[in-house]
């Protein structure tokens, strides 16, 4: 065979797996599937009225209340998460596991596929931890280049649960942006910790953790490559431990949890389908429904991505004549800058379904996702309002009937009202109280001169 033949088979080739990629990445995703129902009744089932929740907003807090669960967990910790750091908080959370392991905790991980590849692997660290006695670690949808129709399709899954008492469950991630007070660039997030003192009733612990089982036991969650036992390793993790102790010694008091939370009317558990594949958009239908049934509503989004069948949700919504406000990042002041851009691209789009917009500009992104609805509903999780949260990952909400937590969340979505650009039906623009605008650097503009074109073909993957 000459070498013209092997340069064109080798071409080829090349471009055969282009096309393929291109094909399962880029062009199958766009084809969107329908909910297979309604959605979440109204009033939604919320099971057993005995659970009891802890709003979690500040980033130091998160990490404390994570390691008082850790602590006092005596038989079993379950660890869910989408991104999984080895820096400080990252640290912080391994050195925990693995004493809750050492004293005869068994500990279960199940981490992303992507986050844990670009992240875990090499961390040895993490490695460390997932040798050691009385912990397993699973990865959810592995990146498989001989499968690659399933890249695309993500755990964004964030909880911890301690026994069968008390979760954490939210939208923050492992790692110094989200979690503690280590860095001065910081994500605004929101967790909700819940308590149920009556074990294996109908609530939405019990959902929680069925759920996780379903994810566990999936042909594509696979076991995370078990090393070899390295005790220098592990000591400093457990010196790390002895560290927590000192820093952070209100997480290794005894916790009265019924003293630390507050009574609901009932918590239910949603999430949308778990399979790596195209999904219907069960979550998504769940949280319009609920939206619909309502008179009013408060979304908090870090950033707005729709298909037309989203927009026409909402839009229907504010014909119907419910109020919605959507509170997003300001294009300069937001950390997704696909996100940003695409708000860029859609802003005509999005002011036309009715809702009235509040651009949030202060020191820091927000991050949070929560939607408020009336004076007692409130559903806190992982959940975007975005086309990838709505057909491509995993995500788990709480939908929550407490009128008190509804009020502190409506007095923090206010505040951020107060610091953003106010975009009404109409068109007119105000600024609230508290807004600051801040320039946009040259760099910045010419950034998102050239995403603006190159997110088009993709927006539906960002």
């Amino acid at each position: 065979m000459t070498k013209t033949s092997n340069k064109k088979i080798i071409l080829t080739a090349m471009v055969l797996a282009a096309v393929i990629l291109l094909v399962s990445c880029v062009i199958l995703p766009r084809f969107h599937k329908k909910a297979s129902t309604a959605g979440a009744a109204y009033p939604v089932n919320l099971g057993e009225k005995n659970e009891r929740v802890l709003c979690i907003d500040d980033n130091k807090d998160a990490l404390i209340w994570r390691l008082r669960l850790i602590e006092q967990a005596k038989e079993e910790i379950v660890f869910s998460t989408y991104s999984f750091n080895d820096d400080r908080s990252g640290q912080d959370i391994m050195a925990a596991l693995l004493n809750a392991a050492e004293r005869g905790v068994h500990v279960r991980i199940v981490v992303d596929g992507v986050t844990s590849l670009a992240n875990l692997q090499k961390s040895d660290n993490f490695r460390a931890l997932s040798g050691a006695d009385k912990v397993e670690v699973r990865v959810y949808n592995p990146i498989n280049f001989l499968k690659p129709w399933r890249l695309n399709y993500r755990m964004h899954d964030k909880y911890l649960i301690a026994d069968d008492t008390v979760f954490i469950l939210g939208g923050r991630n492992t790692k110094n942006l989200s979690l503690g007070d280590y860095q001065a660039k910081k994500d605004v997030d929101r967790d909700m910790l819940v308590y149920s003192p009556v074990p294996y009733g109908e609530n939405s612990l019990s959902q929680l953790k069925s759920y996780f089982e379903r994810v566990w036991q999936l042909q594509s969650t696979k076991a995370f490559p078990k090393a070899e036992s390295n005790e220098a390793v592990l000591e400093n993790l457990r010196e790390h431990y002895e560290q927590l102790r000192e820093t952070y010694p209100q997480a290794y008091e005894v916790t009265d949890w019924e003293g630390s939370t507050i009574p609901t009317n009932g918590v239910r558990f949603l999430s949308n389908p778990i399979e790596p594949e195209n999904k219907k958009p069960e979550l998504w239908s769940s949280i319009i429904s609920l939206m619909s049934e309502g008179q009013e509503s408060v979304v908090q989004t870090p950033y707005l991505i729709c298909n037309k069948q989203m927009y026409s949700d909402l839009r229907n919504l504010c014909q119907a004549g419910k109020r919605t406000d959507i509170i997003l990042n300001a294009v300069e002041n937001g950390a997704n800058v696909f996100g940003c851009t695409d708000y860029i691209n859609q802003r005509h789009k999005v002011q036309s379904t009715g809702a009235d917009i509040y651009e949030y500009s202060k020191e820091h992104s927000s991050h949070a996702k929560t939607v408020l609805i009336d004076d007692n509903l409130s559903i806190v999780g992982s959940f975007n309002f975005d086309i990838r949260s709505s057909y491509l990952n995993t995500e788990v909400v709480l939908v929550i009937d407490c009128p008190e937590l509804n009020a502190h969340l409506r007095a923090q979505t206010q505040a951020q009202k107060d610091a953003s650009l106010h975009i009404q039906p109409d068109g007119t623009v105000t600024e609230g109280e508290e807004y600051v605008h801040h320039d946009m650097k040259l760099s910045q503009k010419l950034i998102y001169s050239l995403l603006r074109i190159i997110i088009l073909p993709i927006r539906h993957l960002v």
